[in-house]
């Protein structure tokens, strides 16, 4: 059911997803949740224009499990790539809930300069929906000590092979419990690791272990959780969340990042891996910019 986006994003065709779509289908975008076909057709209208402003689009990593697809969408013109991730529950050819994690940022730097001149081309765009309300829990993980957090074997399904469960919660390991000394063992010079459209580990960009410590310095009393993972043999979508303070100018505030992360692996290496986190909505949440 995941090539009913790639359908309407390289052919143009509503009609596919439009009839996948049941007047019950949840469609998150900017972290706020659509249902019923006028909203929806919105929503493929917006995606439709988006389009018309890069040349390329490319399902670069996919993974499916049961009636669970997800995959990262690479959105490319001349100058500037784009990331998104999409994810698709689906049972008897109809579409349950869509999920979608957008790089929104960096589409609205691209989609704004194909404006007529004196457009405003900050970070916005004027379809972007508003997010839902949320009440953030002033849990502290150090006044709780003794209280059990799940991980990845909590969450990953049954039929989960040993060895790719293994290799997640070496990762959840590095990311949640600040490990960086485990990095050199999950990463290689070779990988391709991208938050949004910043692509670490290359010249000119910070490392792995550099980034890591700029997040863990920025987030205070930084808590994460898992939400959902889903795997196959060689790739896995982990969604996430980070509670942390955030100083603004209006002083220390709570927040919460929903992240969406694509790896694939292979060897007992990450390969590839795409964070893609919804800046547009954060920054409408919030009253403050994505502290990366």
């Amino acid at each position: 059911m995941l090539s009913t986006i790639q359908q309407l994003l390289e052919k143009q065709d509503t009609q596919t997803l439009t009839a996948a779509l049941l007047h019950s289908s949840r469609w998150l975008l900017g972290e706020r949740l659509h249902y019923g076909p006028i909203q929806q057709r919105g929503l493929m209208a917006n995606w439709l224009d988006i389009t018309t402003h890069f040349e390329t689009v490319e399902l670069c990593a996919k993974v499916q499990s049961g009636d669970v697809e997800a995959g990262v969408f690479c959105l490319s013109s001349a100058s500037t790539t784009t990331y998104f991730i999409a994810q698709c529950e689906h049972r008897n050819g109809a579409i349950k809930q869509l999920l979608q994690w957008v790089d929104s940022a960096s589409l609205a730097a691209h989609y704004n300069t194909k404006e007529a001149p004196g457009y405003d081309n900050s970070m916005s765009l004027p379809f972007w929906p508003e997010p839902d309300p949320l009440q953030l829990s002033e849990f502290d993980p150090q006044l709780h000590l003794k209280t059990t957090h799940a991980g990845i074997n909590d969450v990953v399904a049954s039929n989960t092979s040993d060895k790719s469960k293994a290799l997640l919660s070496q990762w959840w390991q590095v990311w949640q419990g600040f490990d960086t000394a485990g990095i050199k063992e999950l990463y290689s010079d070779a990988t391709h690791i991208s938050v949004n459209s910043q692509v670490l580990n290359k010249e000119g960009s910070p490392s792995v272990s550099s980034w890591l410590t700029q997040l863990e310095g920025k987030l205070h009393r930084r808590y994460c959780q898992l939400e959902q993972v889903i795997t196959d043999e060689s790739n896995a979508l982990v969604r996430w969340r980070i509670d942390a303070d955030l100083k603004t100018d209006n002083g220390l505030i709570r927040v919460r990042l929903r992240l969406a992360t694509m790896l694939t692996f292979k060897e007992n290496k990450i390969v590839s891996e795409y964070w893609v986190v919804d800046s547009i909505a954060f920054e409408k949440r919030f009253g403050a910019p994505l502290p990366f």
